[in-house]
């Protein structure tokens, strides 16, 4: 992939194109060092970024009205991947670790489908022979994220006393 969802505008602010905007990123910061955005394929620069507590705002090259902002309400904001903010040791963008292979041990149970984010910590669902199976991201539980070799590898033990098997 190489473009990454940072977001979803959520509506237009006021009369002169300006879009507030859902963020999907963990720290609203990295908005203001945007350039450019992409929605639906197309490119726009961004000439404005606003954090308030009230929202994260972008304004964007040829979009100057509310009618314009309007047609663009519930797009999803990518960025080039290239351009996304670097990563800190053993932190992965959740798109890079779905369809990860997740062993026990050395036994694979199944694959990561979905990231969930909650306050504390981030759930991971696996998809297992049995269905599926929730365990939080935690350092306790799991041991070794290898994106290249799309590998999970997690402490059985750990697994035994936190998996939520859905029913």
């Amino acid at each position: 992939m190489t473009r990454l969802t940072v977001g979803k505008i959520a509506k237009p602010q006021g009369v002169g194109g300006e879009l507030k905007i859902s963020p999907l990123t963990d720290d609203v910061n990295r908005f203001k060092n945007l350039k450019t955005v992409y929605l639906d394929g197309k490119s726009y620069n961004v000439s404005k970024a606003k954090i308030s507590p009230n929202g994260v705002f972008l304004t964007l090259e040829g979009v100057n009205d509310r009618n314009t902002a309007e047609l663009l309400r519930n797009k999803d904001i990518e960025v080039d991947r290239k351009d996304a903010v670097r990563l800190e040791k053993d932190r992965y963008f959740i798109v890079d670790i779905i369809s990860c292979e997740v062993f026990v041990a050395d036994e694979k149970i199944g694959s990561l489908v979905d990231v969930l984010q909650y306050g504390s910590a981030d759930v991971y669902v696996i998809s297992t022979a049995k269905g599926k199976v929730m365990i939080p991201a935690i350092e306790r539980l799991v041991k070794e994220i290898d994106v290249e070799n799309k590998k999970i590898v997690l402490d059985g033990q750990a697994f035994e006393d936190l998996a939520v098997y859905e029913e």
